[in-house]
């Protein structure tokens, strides 16, 4: 029986890689400029509804962010995400063409202040193959940065 929801293997599965722009918005374009980012990331399968995933977010100012997660599929077309900066979880919406994080409550730590924002993500799988996606952070329901990826899946 087809859930019309993408295999998360397809996805959350190996080595990924991939190349993307982060953009501040408002205020924060005083504190924050454009600029080129790196991802890279790896997702091991530890049941059939259960893995492990590790991001790491280059910038090419030097900075860098880290994020280690333990995701679940709790329904045919849902996914479950925690993380030690994300610690009351997210939910993910599997889609026929990609997913989406609904809005989560995330730290962040930048320039050695620690902040909890808003974040929202969608990505969709274009035909080429790649994942092409967009993360939304936010400051009390107020924009401020976008990253922007193009990334590709590796066996």
């Amino acid at each position: 029986m087809s859930t019309g929801a993408i295999d998360p293997r397809r996805v959350f599965s190996g080595t990924w890689r991939g190349t993307g722009e982060l953009v501040p918005h408002g205020p924060a374009r005083l504190v924050l400029r454009r600029e080129a980012l790196r991802i890279t990331g790896t997702g091991e399968w530890l049941t059939d509804t259960l893995w492990r995933v590790h991001e790491r977010f280059e910038m090419a100012s030097g900075w860098s962010f880290e994020r280690r997660m333990f995701m679940e599929r709790v329904a045919p077309n849902r996914v479950r995400a925690t993380a030690d900066d994300i610690p009351l979880g997210a939910d993910v919406v599997l889609t026929a063409d990609g997913f989406r994080f609904l809005r989560f409550r995330s730290w962040l730590s930048y320039r050695g202040v620690r902040f909890r924002l808003g974040c929202s993500s969608e990505a969709r799988i274009d035909s080429s193959g790649a994942i092409v996606g967009e993360v939304r952070l936010d400051l009390v329901r107020v924009p401020v940065v976008s990253m922007r990826m193009e990334i590709r899946v590796e066996a």
